[in-house]
C-alpha cells in the first residue's frame, strides 16, 4: 500500500521512500508485503522540499529508507546522513546505477553544488533495472522479507520497449527542457536536448538573460517544435521563449506522478506527450 502520511502501527515492515515516482517502483516491487510511505507530497518539488519534525521522525522509525541520492532531495541530505549514523538502513538508488555525468561546461556552471551527477535517473526504466537486484537485497535484509525482483524486472523491460515504440513514431526528437532533467530519457531513446531554460540539474538555480538569449538562438537554429517546461521552471520565462519562437510551451510532469496510477503509466504519459508535441 502506498501512503502519503506516516503509517499506522502494523505487523508489516515499514519502507519510507522519499518521492512518489520512486515510491511507485518500490510499491510495485514489494506489493502487499510491506507498508510504503511517501515522504514528499506528490506535486511538490523534491529539489526544494524541507522536512518537518514529523517527517524526520518518520525517517528515523523506518525499517529502511529508499532515496534517490545524487543530491536530489537537497533538503533531506543532513536528515538522511543523521539517520544513517543512528543505524537506519538507507538505500540510495544513485549509488547503484550508471550515473549520467555533466559535460565539462555544465560542470563548471554548476560549481560544486551538484557534483554527484544527474539525479533524474527515473526517467529511464533501465536505471531501475540496474538497481533493482541490490534494492531488493537491501529491503530483504532490513525487513526480513523474501521479495523476488524477477517480475518487476520483466515489467520494467517491457516498459522500456513500449517507450521506444512511442518515440520511434516521431522523425526527430530535439528538445528544450525546463531544467537539465531529460538526459537519461534522451540518451536512452535517441533524443537530443539542445538546452534547458534552467541550465542546471536543480530547479533551485536560475538562468541569466544571456543564457536564455543563447537558448533561443539554439532552439531556432535546430528547428525545435516545442519548449518543454514543468515543475520549478518559471512559467513566464518558458511562455515568453515559446512565444518568441512561435511554438508551443508544453508542461511535462517529470518529477511526480500527477495522477498516474503507477510508474508505467507515468512514463507512458510522458513519452506520449513528448511524441505528440514533436510530431
Amino acid at each position: 500500500a502506498c501512503s502519503s502520511s506516516e503509517p499506522e502501527s502494523s505487523a508489516r515492515p515499514n519502507i519510507v521512500v522519499t518521492y512518489s515516482v520512486l515510491g511507485s517502483v518500490v510499491t510495485d516491487l514489494v506489493g502487499d508485503a510491506a507498508d510504503v510511505t511517501i515522504l514528499i507530497p506528490d506535486g511538490q518539488d523534491p529539489h526544494d522540499f524541507q522536512p518537518s519534525a514529523r517527517d524526520i521522525e518518520t525517517i528515523n522509525n523506518a525499517d529502511i529508507v529508499v532515496s534517490n541520492g545524487l543530491d536530489f532531495e537537497e533538503g533531506l541530505e543532513d536528515v538522511l546522513a543523521s539517520a544513517i549514523e543512528s543505524g537506519v538502513s538507507v538505500y540510495m538508488v544513485g549509488e547503484n546505477i550508471t550515473v549520467r555525468e555533466p559535460d565539462e561546461d555544465h560542470a563548471e556552471e554548476e560549481g560544486h553544488a551538484h557534483g554527484a551527477g544527474d539525479p533524474h535517473l527515473w526517467l529511464s526504466p533501465l536505471s531501475f533495472t540496474q538497481a533493482l537486484p541490490s534494492l531488493t537485497a537491501a529491503i530483504n535484509k532490513a525487513t526480513g522479507l523474501s521479495i523476488d525482483e524477477t517480475t518487476a524486472l520483466d515489467q520494467l523491460t517491457k516498459l522500456d520497449n513500449k517507450i521506444t515504440e512511442v518515440i520511434d513514431t516521431i522523425a526527430s526528437c530535439v528538445m528544450v527542457s525546463g531544467h537539465d532533467e531529460m538526459g537519461y530519457f534522451a540518451d536512452r531513446y535517441g533524443c537530443t536536448v539542445i538546452g534547458a531554460i534552467i541550465p542546471s540539474f536543480s530547479t533551485t538555480s536560475e538562468a541569466t538573460a544571456k543564457q536564455i538569449a543563447d537558448l533561443k538562438v539554439l532552439a531556432a537554429s535546430n528547428n525545435v517544435k516545442a519548449v518543454f517546461t514543468g515543475l520549478g521552471t518559471p512559467a513566464e520565462v518558458s511562455e515568453q521563449l515559446a512565444s518568441e519562437l512561435g511554438i508551443a510551451a508544453v508542461s511535462l510532469s517529470t518529477h511526480y506522478l500527477n495522477g498516474a496510477a503507477n510508474y508505467r503509466e507515468f512514463m507512458l504519459n510522458l513519452a506520449n506527450q513528448i511524441a505528440e508535441a514533436l510530431r
